[in-house]
């Protein structure tokens, strides 16, 4: 059995809730914080059930979302599912999410991704996660969307 390989980081940013779900769920913005950019289905803001795709050069889907856990403002839960994987894994056993909580001084989001080891580049992926900064674009895109609002 291979080790675990899960990316779990956490920070507090200042920003509301719904600030950072309205970024972490409309595609508009993935391109801005994802460390790779993910395509949702139709474009569409996600909900429950909603598919998202990761595709290569060649334009050929390797990983495949769905959205199996959508409570506004508070948990986002992607089941994935990569071509490259030699067997089927159950919906919630390697997953990409977000967890919300409000506290006094902003919110506290977690972030979570795993467990890669089934994934013939897993180590791979799972050092390019963990030395990447999500949480801190997801906050530079909430800022950003502060400033062009304010010069209106």
């Amino acid at each position: 059995m291979n080790k675990p390989l899960v990316v779990s980081k956490e920070k507090i940013i200042e920003a509301t809730q719904h600030e950072i779900w309205e970024v972490i769920t409309n595609p508009e913005y993935f391109k801005d914080w994802m460390l790779v950019p993910a395509k949702a289905e139709d474009e569409k803001t996600i909900a429950l059930g909603s598919k998202i795709y990761w595709i290569n050069d060649n334009d050929i889907v390797y990983l495949e979302g769905e959205v199996i856990t959508f409570v506004p403002n508070t948990k986002l839960v992607i089941s994935l599912s990569d071509i490259s994987w030699d067997k089927k894994v159950p919906k919630d056993s390697v997953t990409y999410e977000f967890h919300l909580t409000g506290t006094k001084s902003g919110t506290l989001i977690k972030f979570l991704l795993g467990d890669l080891s089934i994934d013939p580049e897993g180590e791979s992926w799972y050092n390019s996660y963990k030395d990447s900064d999500e949480i801190g674009s997801i906050e530079k895109v909430i800022n950003s969307e502060r400033r062009k609002r304010k010069n209106i």
